[in-house]
């Protein structure tokens, strides 16, 4: 990201979300926390840490939570990018724009089933030839390294689509040229990104999370705790991927300026 500092895009992202924070996080409570709470009160927990999560009717909320997530994503993109839109115009532009969402996930969706084939044929051979065990863990590990390098590429996909409002194709095309020659920086930023997210969820789930079934308790109703801990989830949620919404927004605007010499 030569002549892009970092840290101007995040003290740009700073103002920009302090000043417009009443209307941004109504529209992130409404997206982002919407979809963590449904998620938090209907996904099962996992039978025992680190296993799998059992396949069933659950899996029907995904499709809300992920519609949910999308229009979050390309409405505030839209009001970083749009001088003086409205709330109510990004959402217009949001919804208008999902048919063309939909058709990257399709895209995103193919692509991942095809890495799975790939990487479950490669873990088959290496366990015939090899003798290596535990086929399923190998498949995951084989689909790591290119999951990781589709994410990096594809960071500033919502932005792109949310201002240039192009077809899947060209979407998909100019997202990945912007992050060209940049994916060592931008795959720095998705790290911290998911670091950060997991740590604090971690607090929120053990200081606050023991406060909350204490109150709970004390208030004779210890079922509640669950809920209130969901809730709480969901509301950081809300804050932390609108402020990441707004800083990709940002850090698109920059690199757009930066490639045109302006």
């Amino acid at each position: 990201m030569a002549g892009l500092s970092i840290d101007e895009v995040w003290d740009d992202t700073r103002r920009f979300f302090t000043r417009e924070r009443a209307l941004l996080l109504p529209l992130g409570f409404a997206t982002f926390g919407s979809a963590a709470l449904v998620g938090g009160l209907v996904i099962p927990a996992p039978s025992a840490p680190g296993e799998p999560l059992t396949p069933g009717p659950w899996m029907i909320v995904l499709i809300p939570m992920l519609l949910l997530v999308t229009v979050g994503y390309l409405a505030i993109s839209r009001m970083v990018l749009r001088a003086r839109i409205s709330v109510a115009e990004a959402l217009r532009d949001a919804l208008r724009l999902m048919p063309r969402a939909i058709g990257v996930f399709a895209a995103l969706g193919l692509a991942f089933v095809a890495l799975s084939m790939m990487a479950a044929l490669v873990a088959m051979l290496l366990a015939a030839v090899a003798g290596a065990g535990g086929m399923v863990t190998l498949g995951m590990v084989l689909m790591l390294p290119p999951i990781v390098v589709v994410s990096v590429r594809l960071a500033l996909l919502w932005p792109v689509l949310a201002d240039r409002e192009q077809p899947v194709r060209e979407t998909f095309i100019q997202a990945v040229a912007l992050t060209r020659g940049r994916a060592l920086r931008i795959a720095g930023l998705l790290i911290a990104y998911f670091v950060l997210y997991v740590l604090i969820v971690a607090v929120i789930e053990a200081a606050v999370g023991s406060v909350l079934i204490i109150l709970a308790r004390m208030a004779g109703a210890p079922t509640l705790a669950p809920t209130l801990i969901s809730l709480t989830i969901a509301a950081f949620n809300a804050v932390y991927m609108t402020f990441w919404t707004v800083f990709l927004a940002r850090l698109y605007a920059r690199l757009v300026t930066s490639e045109r010499g302006g």
